[in-house]
């Protein structure tokens, strides 16, 4: 049995005392209404006014913000599953971690977005209302939903492949490694995160020290 087998044996028979179980739901209940309630501030604030939604920065913001909420109300649903049933079947968790991996996956990907428009913005701003438009903008959201969810449906699709129809028909502790057990997708989930934290720091730090260096060159010859 390797290591991630191992830490899913060891989570599916730890169960927390009823006491404690309550307090840790209503603690996380708690704080994702608090989290959803502020996120829903911002896009209704971001509906309201016309200049929000004609700015591909805040347009990038808000997809943001919307793709946290999903994620927050998944995982939190995940949660609760997890000490209510604490067994579901295995198509369930897996519709249900596949929208978790994606919402989870995106936000790296829409922070690396914002951080471009914010370049264009400062080092070519002449050329930023050619580069940065609307249709441009809902087009990258789109690409984005298409990577991230192009990757995670090849965990679903292997797994039909390779698991044994008995497998579909059970119930499992609902955890990524659980439904997405064989060694080669877990393989290939390290080398896309791998690859996704190269890339989105690699565009974080060109993306900050260009815009940094720009704001030092204006500032000396102001």
């Amino acid at each position: 049995m390797n290591v991630s087998a191992a830490n899913v044996t060891l989570v599916a028979e730890y169960r927390d005392s009823f006491t404690k179980a309550v307090i840790k739901n209503v603690i996380v209940v708690l704080l994702s209404l608090f989290i959803n309630y502020i996120n829903a501030g911002l896009i209704y604030t971001f509906c309201e006014h016309q200049i929000f939604n004609s700015n591909p920065r805040y347009i990038l913001f808000v997809h943001l913000v919307v793709n946290d909420m999903i994620q927050v109300s998944l995982t939190v649903a995940l949660f609760i599953i997890s000490y209510i049933l604490y067994k579901i079947p295995v198509f369930v968790c897996c519709m249900l971690m596949l929208f978790t991996i994606v919402t989870t996956e995106n936000s790296p990907l829409n922070l690396a977005c914002m951080a471009m428009e914010c370049y264009v913005a400062i080092c070519i701003p002449l050329r930023h209302p050619q580069i940065c438009t609307i249709k441009r903008t809902r087009i990258l959201i789109g690409f984005i939903w298409l990577t991230t969810t192009s990757f995670v449906f090849l965990d679903l699709f292997q797994t039909l492949a390779i698991e044994p129809l008995d497998f579909f028909r059970s119930n499992i502790f609902c955890v990524r490694e659980a439904a997405f057990r064989n060694p080669s997708i877990i393989e290939r989930r390290s080398i896309t995160y791998i690859t996704y934290l190269c890339l989105v720091w690699c565009v974080l730090f060109y993306t900050y020290f260009k815009i940094m260096f720009s704001a030092r060159s204006i500032h000396t010859s102001i």
